[in-house]
C-alpha cells in the first residue's frame, strides 16, 4: 500500500537550466538551514542526549524523498511505501517502531518525525529529525535493558501515525506517549523541540523558493544529488575491486552470556555499483543486541566513510544510493524478526563500521585505520531523593570515525554527559563529579 499524497496544484515542475553561482547559493542556504535544525534542537531540547551528545539528526530531503542535506540517509521513500493513510499539508509524522519503518529508527528510544513540506498546493520537500529519548517506558530507567528478550520490554512501540493533522496537534496521542516514560517532562520539552527544528526547516525552504522560485529550487536539488552520484561513482570505481574481498568481526558477548556473534560481509563491484553482502552473519540473538540494519542507513555510513576519506568537500547526500545494493539476510542478528530485542544495538552498530575499515583497507591500505567504534558503553542511575522526587543520571560514550570538521559525521564524539534531574541524592554523587563528568 503507497500513501496518498493529496496536492491542490498537482501542475509538474518545470526543467531549468541554473547557473553555478545561483546552485552554490541554494546549496549554501540548504547547508545553513540543517545546521540550524540542529541549534534549534540543541537550545531547546531538555534531555542531555539529543542536548549536550547531540544523539539527533535533521534531514532536508528532495520532494521523492531523497536527502540533500542531512546525516542519516533518508528513509522516506520507505515510510510512503508502506503508510497507509493520506499525506496533507500540515500533517508531521510520528514514529519510534524500528520494524514498522525497516530500520529507518534502530531502536524504541529514537523518535523519529517527518514533515512534508507544501508550497502554493505542490509538495516541494521533506523535513525530518530524530532523537534519542531518555526513557520510553522500558522494563528498566532509561529503557535499554540489557537482558530483552522481545521488544515489548524496551518500552512503547509507536508505528507511523499522524501527530499533526493539518496543523493541529493530536494532544491525545503525546500525553499518551509521555504518560508512558519515567521523564515525562523531557519527553515532552524534547517532542517540542523536535516540531521546532522542522518548523524552521520548513520556514527556510520557503524563503529559498520566494527568492528563486520553485522551479529553481527543485532543479537545484536536483543537481546536488547527480553532482554527489557522480562524485561517488569515481571513488567506487576507484576503491571497491571486481574481486570478492570479505572481513568478519564479533562482539564477544550478548549479556545473557552467549556468544560470541559473527557479522561477516563480503564486498566486490559489478561495472558502477557495489555490492555488500552479508551472507555468513550470524542468527539473531535472544537478547537485545539485535541490529535492524536498514540498507539505505549502512549506504549512509559508506557514503560518510568514503566522503571524509577520499573528498571532504563532496556534499554528502543520497544521490549515489543507486550505485550500492545491500544484502542482509532475513533473521540474521542484523536483520532480525520480529519481536526480537533491538534497544542495545549499537554494540553491533560499531562492529559495521569497523568492518568497512577492513573491507576498504584491503584494497586502499592507505585509508586502513584501527577499529575506531566498537562499543557503545551506557551508564544510568536512577531513584528518589530526600524529597520522593525520581532523578535519572545518564552517561553515554562513544567512538566513532574521525573527521575534523564534524567529530563522526556530525555527533560530538567520544562524549561522557551525566545529567539528573532533581536534587543530587544526599550522600551520593558529589557536585564536583557531574561537573567532572560533563565533556562539552
Amino acid at each position: 500500500m503507497v500513501a496518498k499524497i493529496i496536492q491542490a496544484n498537482p501542475a509538474p515542475f518545470k526543467q531549468v537550466e541554473l547557473d553555478s553561482i545561483t546552485l552554490d547559493i541554494i546549496e549554501n542556504a540548504l547547508r545553513n538551514a540543517r545546521a540550524e535544525m540542529d541549534a534549534v534542537l540543541f537550545r531547546t531540547a531538555m534531555s542531555p542526549g539529543i542536548r549536550e551528545q547531540h544523539d539527533a539528526f535533521p534531514m532536508i530531503a528532495h520532494c521523492d524523498g531523497r536527502m540533500v542535506v542531512g546525516q542519516f540517509g533518508s528513509f522516506i521513500h520507505g515510510f510512503v511505501s508502506g503508510y497507509e493513510g493520506t499525506i496533507e499539508e500540515g500533517d508531521v509524522f510520528l514514529t519510534n517502531d524500528p520494524y514498522s519503518c525497516n530500520g529507518a529508527v534502530s531502536h524504541l528510544n529514537d523518535w523519529l518525525m517527518l514533515m512534508p513540506i507544501f508550497q502554493n498546493g505542490r509538495l516541494v520537500s521533506w523535513a525530518a529529525m530524530f532523537g534519542h529519548m531518555t526513557d520510553i517506558g522500558g522494563k528498566v530507567p532509561g529503557s535499554l535493558p540489557t537482558d530483552a528478550t522481545q521488544i515489548f520490554e524496551e518500552g512503547i512501540q509507536v508505528p507511523p501515525v499522524k501527530i499533526f493533522k493539518r496543523g493541529e496537534l493530536n494532544r491525545e496521542i503525546l500525553d499518551l506517549l509521555v504518560r508512558n516514560s519515567r521523564m515525562p517532562e523531557w519527553n515532552r520539552a524534547d517532542f517540542n523541540a523536535l516540531v521546532a527544528a522542522l518548523r524552521l526547516a520548513e520556514r527556510r525552504v520557503h524563503e529559498i523558493i520566494d527568492r528563486f522560485g520553485v522551479d529553481e529550487y527543485i532543479a537545484a536539488m536536483t543537481e546536488m544529488l547527480d553532482r554527489n552520484k557522480r562524485a561517488m561513482n569515481a571513488i567506487i570505481k576507484m576503491v571497491i575491486p571486481e574481486q570478492r574481498q570479505s572481513f568478519e568481526d564479533y562482539i564477544d558477548d550478548d549479556g545473557l552470556g552467549m556468544g560470541p556473534y559473527k557479522v561477516k560481509c563480503s564486498m566486490w563491484r559489478e561495472g558502477e555499483k557495489a555490492i555488500f553482502d552479508f551472507e555468513g552473519t550470524d542468527p539473531q540473538s535472544i537478547s537485545s543486541v539485535n541490529f535492524l540494519l536498514n540498507e539505505e542507513m549502512f549506504k549512509m555510513f559508506l557514503g560518510s566513510l568514503f566522503i571524509n576519506l577520499f573528498d571532504p568537500q563532496i556534499l554528502f547526500n543520497d544521490g549515489f544510493y543507486e550505485l550500492i545494493e545491500v544484502r542482509i539476510p532475513d533473521g540474521s542478528i542484523l536483520k532480525p524478526k520480529r519481536p526480537a530485542a533491538l534497544s542495545c544495538r549499537t554494540h553491533l552498530l560499531g562492529r559495521i563500521f569497523d568492518i568497512m575499515g577492513g573491507l576498504l583497507g584491503q584494497g586502499a591500505p592507505e585509508a586502513l585505520n584501527a577499529a575506531g567504534f566498537s562499543d557503545s558503553p551506557h551508564l544510568m542511575y536512577s531513584g528518589y531523593n530526600s524529597k520522593g522526587e525520581w532523578y535519572q543520571l545518564f552517561q553515554i560514550g562513544f567512538g566513532g570515525i574521525p573527521d575534523a570538521r564534524w567529530g563522526w559525521t556530525g555527533w560530538s564524539f567520544p562524549v561522557a554527559v551525566i545529567h539528573q534531574c532533581a536534587e543530587r541524592v544526599p550522600g551520593g554523587l558529589l557536585p564536583a563529579t557531574d561537573r567532572a563528568l560533563r565533556l562539552h
